[in-house]
């Protein structure tokens, strides 16, 4: 049996779920035409990952003398997405009623192919070895993309080095460059506020 092309299309939950309030998006004649599927991480390393990001991202606008018109508010409460990961992943369930992939982070760095075999089951595409490993390699457009956003050049090795060195899932922890730092105690009232939300997915998380 000959498996269905797929397109994939990635969004952030935020950005996703806040652009559909009140409009179709959250219909189920329009959910119904997607196959959804949910990457979580542990807050606890997402959001200091995230912070150390953003913090960088900030001391490169004050090097650059970079327009306070032109800085965004990288991180805050309502910019983490587990909360919003919940409230879609609940919407979707009870609007399509279908069983949703939905992988941990943990687990796919742990054990690629198992996780990636159930994964491409469940989303209804062949899996295949060579999805597991790829070459390093920077993306020029991430650059590009990360300078027009950002209004400062070279915000790439802070946001993607780690993605661009990697050549597979379980070598990310090996090419990580992320020193660890002393952290706010808002960060880790942030990390406290979405441990909830981010136990309650992984009940539905892929089992392997």
């Amino acid at each position: 049996e000959t498996k269905p092309l797929r397109a994939f299309v990635k969004d952030l939950a935020t950005i996703f779920y806040h652009a559909s309030q009140g409009n179709q998006l959250q219909s189920k004649e329009i959910l119904l035409k997607f196959k959804h599927t949910f990457l979580i991480r542990n807050p606890e390393k997402s959001i200091k990952s995230y912070y150390r990001a953003a913090n960088a991202t900030y001391k490169a606008w004050d090097e650059a003398d970079v327009s306070e018109s032109k800085r965004l508010d990288l991180f805050s409460a309502d910019s983490i997405g587990i909360k919003e990961s919940r409230a879609l992943y609940d919407l979707i369930k009870n609007l399509t009623e279908e069983e949703i992939a939905l992988v941990d982070a943990d687990d796919l760095v742990r054990e690629p192919e198992k996780v990636l075999r159930k994964y491409c089951e469940m989303v209804g595409v062949e899996f295949k070895k060579e999805m597991l490993a790829w070459k390093a390699e920077k993306i020029k457009r991430w650059d590009v993309k990360m300078a027009d956003m950002y209004h400062v050049p070279d915000l790439y090795n802070i946001w993607h080095r780690n993605a661009s060195q990697s050549t597979g899932f379980n070598s990310v922890s090996h090419v990580s460059h992320e020193k660890e730092i002393e952290y706010p105690r808002y960060v880790y009232d942030i990390i406290a506020e979405n441990v909830p939300h981010y136990e309650y997915l992984r009940q539905h998380k892929i089992n392997v």
